[in-house]
């Protein structure tokens, strides 16, 4: 490994280690915005749902085994295809062996390197969004039973309908859970696990070959966006979350992977001027036949073109009959 190298792969740990200091430093040293509610707001009177339907442990499961999985697989298997595409024109000796070994790790090294920065960043930027709207949940007053200022509470029926910001929960509730009740929006799950499901749909639509399936490579595709969106749906449906902070978390996810795709990892470059080829070459050919001798006759057409008789000194070799493969003598 060379110093240069060397130096790349140390700023990008460092990089990676600033990032979660930041995620760290949000988590530890920013607390959540103290938001009111309206008395009577049936919003938050849902039940209490500990046990998730997709918990934490299953979430890290989803967003960082099958994307890491999907992206070792694959880049494995394109790198031993090419490896032995190159056999069958030259002789590899073991330093190219090693070479090629080489390659296929710097491969994945890059791949992972890309999706766990835009994960980061979408934490990040979820976390953020969490602690500065402090949107209460769902189940809030099933777990907080408030107590306003006044010592009366949300069943008197002359504070329905009025917003109070000063009160405090009856219940015995933790800081955390006090904490963890003012951070609904947006939705962390939907918002981390719609960025790795469709980054990873992404990744499979310029890495994965679909020589073998046409259809296999779309299937895949399906899938994953589908888990994701069973994740997002079974936060509303445990009440942890209110449809529009899934929405919106499901978005958040969406772009910083369509950003990372295509400005970080560049999985498009060049994929829009692709075109501009073949532009070039029906130009000039259309510029050559028009000076040639013998005009050239159309692809989509079939038999002959009696119409064309009278189009300049070569009208006779429109008359001979032809097809879209060329000329029948």
């Amino acid at each position: 490994m060379s110093a240069m190298v060397a130096l790349r792969r140390f700023i990008d740990l460092l990089l990676f280690v600033i990032l979660i200091g930041v995620e760290l430093a949000l988590r530890q040293w920013m607390p959540p915005q103290k938001r009111g509610f309206f008395c009577g707001d049936e919003s938050l009177e849902y039940p209490y749902v500990a046990s998730q339907t997709v918990g934490v442990v299953s979430l890290c499961i989803i967003i960082f085994g099958i994307p890491f999985f999907v992206i070792f697989i694959v880049e494995l298997f394109r790198q031993l295809s090419q490896s032995r595409s190159n056999k069958q024109h030259a002789s590899h000796d073991g330093a190219d062996e090693s070479c090629h070994c080489g390659r296929r790790w710097k491969h994945i090294y890059a791949q992972i390197g890309y999706y766990l920065l835009g994960f980061l960043m979408t934490l990040i930027a979820t976390e953020i969004a969490k602690r500065c709207i402090g949107r209460l949940r769902p189940y809030f007053f099933t777990i907080c039973k408030p107590r306003l200022s006044d010592g009366s509470n949300c069943e008197f029926e002359h504070n329905q309908g009025h917003y109070f910001n000063d009160y405090r929960c009856d219940a015995d509730v933790s800081q955390r859970m006090m904490a963890e009740m003012a951070m609904s929006f947006p939705s962390g799950h939907s918002s981390t696990v719609f960025y790795a499901m469709v980054y990873i749909a992404f990744y499979l639509q310029v890495a994965l070959s679909t020589r073998g399936s046409k259809l296999l490579k779309h299937l895949l595709q399906f899938a994953f966006v589908m888990l994701a969106w069973y994740v997002a749906l079974t936060r509303i449906n445990d009440h942890w979350h209110h449809w529009s902070d899934v929405l919106v978390g499901m978005l958040l996810g969406t772009l910083f992977a369509w950003l990372v795709a295509r400005y970080v990892a560049k999985f498009f470059e060049g994929r829009c001027t692709s075109s501009s080829a073949p532009a070039k070459i029906l130009v000039h050919s259309s510029v050559a036949s028009a000076q040639s001798a013998t005009p050239v006759l159309p692809a989509y057409t079939f038999g002959s073109v009696p119409y064309l008789q009278h189009h300049g000194p070569n009208h006779a070799a429109y008359g001979q009959t032809y097809h879209n493969y060329g000329y029948v003598p």
